[in-house]
């Protein structure tokens, strides 16, 4: 059996080249978002032809993840709040419980999550873009609205897909290779 000793003046066995001396800080490793979700978008134009897409990002145990596109109008006119109380219910007092997600709203494709506000007083409704139910708000964005720019950091609501409506998914969103930014 072989048996090795450090090397005092080097703390490490004869031979083996320091760890540091082989690290490549030019590597770029694909991020969190990269890694583990899947882009899909949420096509929507308003009535005076603004563009109003969302991104879906969607991880493989049917969590989704709802945040604006960056080609949204509110971004080019400047969001100044968002609101999660909507009609009857805010959104962001859900207690959500247990392993079947007991207390989340159930979410149509088209039911409003959050309002966004930008600078020159328009409204925009953020949508839930699939039918799944609601797990979590983003308080955080009340805080630091620089966030929704900040892809995975940014998100204004988790969901989860109903098991019956995750392979209809590609019928309601485009694939990140079939999406075309429609840019004002």
């Amino acid at each position: 059996m072989e048996k090795y000793y450090l090397n005092e003046e080097l703390d490490y066995p004869p031979g083996v080249p320091s760890i540091t001396s082989s690290y490549d800080d030019s590597v770029r490793f694909p991020s969190f978002v990269d890694r583990y979700f899947t882009r899909y978008y949420f096509k929507n134009k308003s009535a005076n032809g603004d563009n109003e897409d969302h991104l879906f990002l969607c991880h493989s145990n049917r969590v989704g993840i709802i945040m604006l596109a960056k080609s949204h109008i509110a971004f080019k006119k400047g969001i100044v709040s968002i609101s999660y109380d909507i009609g009857k219910s805010n959104r962001s007092q859900m207690q959500v419980k247990g392993k079947n997600k007991k207390g989340g709203m159930n979410l149509q494709a088209n039911t409003a999550i959050a309002i966004v506000k930008t600078s020159d007083g328009s409204e925009y409704k953020v949508q839930s873009c699939v039918t799944s139910k609601l797990l979590e708000t983003n308080e955080q964005l009340q805080d630091d609205l620089e966030r929704l720019k900040v892809e995975g950091d940014g998100y204004i609501a988790v969901v989860l897909i109903k098991a019956e409506n995750a392979e209809k998914l590609k019928d309601f969103l485009v694939s990140e290779d079939d999406y075309e930014p429609e840019m004002q």
